[in-house]
C-alpha cells in the first residue's frame, strides 16, 4: 500500500468500533501556503475489520503526517503514521475510499516560536540581556549568526537562550530556553524592521507589535508576500 500521497497530509480520526479501526486521512492535491489562497484537500477513510489498533493518543488534526509508511509481514499488513505521536494499525487488508474533496482557505498561522526580521543590525536589548556562545559565557559577537541572548541571570543554569541565525539583512531568532518576557522582548525588535516573517505571514512592523502585544492580527491582505 502506497501512502506517500498523505506525508503532510493529516490524520484528523481515528476510530475502533469492536474488532473495525478507522482513519480520517487528508492529502493536498493542491497546497496553498499563503493567507488567503485556497488549498485543495481530498479526504479518505483507511479502514479495516478485523484490526489491531496501537495508538499511545489520538492524532493531533493540525499536525502535518510524518513518514506515513506500510509494511507486510506474515500475511499481515500494518500501517503507520506519527501525528505526532505512533499511531500503527494491523490487519489481514485494508480499504481506502476517498470520501469527499473540500477547498480550505488558508488561515494565518504566526509561528509561536520563530520570527525573521529584515534588519541591518540587531539593536541592544538592555544590560540584563547578553550574547553567548552555546552554554558560554557573556560576550560581544562580531556577527550575531550562531549566537543566542540570553538574560544575564540565566547563564549559569541555562546552555541556550533565543538563537540567532543572520542571512544577508534578515535575522531570525528561534526561542529555546528563554522566558516570555524574554522571547517578547526579541519579537519586538520587530518595530525596527523594514518587515517581519512568521509562520506563513509577512507582517509590517506596526501589524507585527500589535500581534506580540495584543493578539490582534490585521486583514488578510496586509500578511501575504
Amino acid at each position: 500500500m502506497n501512502l506517500e500521497r498523505f506525508a503532510d497530509g493529516h490524520l484528523t480520526q481515528v476510530t475502533a468500533d469492536g474488532s473495525r479501526v478507522s482513519l480520517l486521512l487528508e492529502a493536498y492535491s493542491e497546497y496553498r501556503r499563503v493567507p488567503g489562497e485556497v488549498s485543495v484537500l481530498e479526504v479518505f477513510e483507511l479502514s479495516a475489520d478485523p484490526a489491531e489498533l496501537q495508538a499511545a493518543e489520538p492524532p493531533a488534526p493540525d499536525h502535518a503526517l510524518e513518514e506515513p509508511s506500510s509494511r507486510e509481514h506474515d500475511g499481515l499488513v500494518t500501517v503507520e503514521f506519527f501525528a505526532p505521536l505512533r499511531i500503527r494499525v494491523t490487519a489481514a487488508a485494508f480499504d481506502l475510499t476517498l470520501l469527499r474533496t473540500e477547498r480550505r482557505v488558508v488561515l494565518p498561522m504566526p509561528s509561536a516560536n520563530a520570527c525573521t526580521l529584515d534588519i541591518a543590525e540587531v539593536p541592544q536589548l538592555g544590560s540584563d540581556i547578553v550574547w553567548r556562545m552555546l552554554g558560554g559565557d557573556a560576550g560581544t559577537p562580531a556577527d550575531p549568526d550562531g549566537w543566542f541572548l540570553q538574560r544575564r541571570d540565566r547563564l549559569a543554569t541555562s546552555q541556550t537562550g533565543v538563537f540567532c541565525r543572520t542571512t544577508a539583512n534578515r535575522v531570525t531568532f528561534e526561542r529555546h530556553d528563554a522566558d516570555d518576557d524574554l522571547w517578547r522582548a526579541v519579537r519586538l525588535l520587530g518595530r525596527h524592521a523594514s518587515r517581519v516573517w512568521s509562520g506563513n505571514c509577512v507582517f509590517e512592523p506596526a501589524d507585527w507589535v500589535a500581534w506580540v502585544t495584543a493578539g490582534t492580527l490585521p486583514p488578510v491582505e496586509r500578511l501575504r508576500p
